[in-house]
C-alpha cells in the first residue's frame, strides 16, 4: 500500500490546553478550514465549519476527552464546509496528553489536520454504525 507523505503546507496543525485555556491552530488550519489567517482558535467557530451531517458524531469526538476511556490516540474522518459552501473531506490525528497523576485526565490534545479526496472505508463504516445509533 503507498503512503501519501504531505507537503508541510498542506497539514495544518492543533494545540489545546485545558488547563490553561490556550489554544492554537496553524495558519495551515485556517486555511483548510477556509478562515482568515488571523482568525482565533475556537471550538464553536470550528463547529459551524463541520458539515451539519457529520456534527453529532464529530461533538461526540470531541467530548470524548472529558470522559475516563479517552484513548491516547484518534483518528478520523469528517467534511468540513468552508465560506464559499464547498464541502470538503479531512482526516484528523488526535494525541491526548493525560496529568502525570494516572487520573486518565486528559489536560492537553494535539494533532493534526489534512485535506482527503474521499473518506476511507473504516471511515463509512464508522459512519454506518452511527447511523443506526
Amino acid at each position: 500500500m503507498a503512503t501519501k507523505l504531505w507537503r508541510t503546507e498542506e497539514v495544518g496543525l492543533f494545540d489545546i490546553n485545558f488547563d490553561t485555556g490556550e489554544r492554537y491552530w496553524s495558519y495551515e488550519l485556517r486555511r483548510i478550514l477556509g478562515l482568515p489567517r488571523d482568525t482565533p482558535a475556537d471550538f464553536h467557530l470550528l463547529l459551524q465549519r463541520v458539515h451539519p451531517e457529520d456534527r453529532r458524531a464529530f461533538c461526540e469526538l470531541a467530548m470524548q476527552t472529558f470522559r475516563p476511556d479517552c484513548p491516547a490516540h484518534k483518528t478520523t474522518e469528517f467534511r468540513i464546509v468552508r465560506g464559499d459552501g464547498d464541502a470538503h473531506w479531512v482526516h484528523t490525528e488526535r494525541v491526548s496528553i493525560f496529568r502525570s497523576n494516572d487520573a486518565h485526565d486528559v489536560v492537553r490534545i494535539v494533532g493534526f489536520v489534512v485535506e482527503i479526496t474521499q473518506p476511507t472505508k473504516h471511515q463509512r463504516a464508522w459512519e454506518l454504525v452511527d447511523s443506526f445509533a
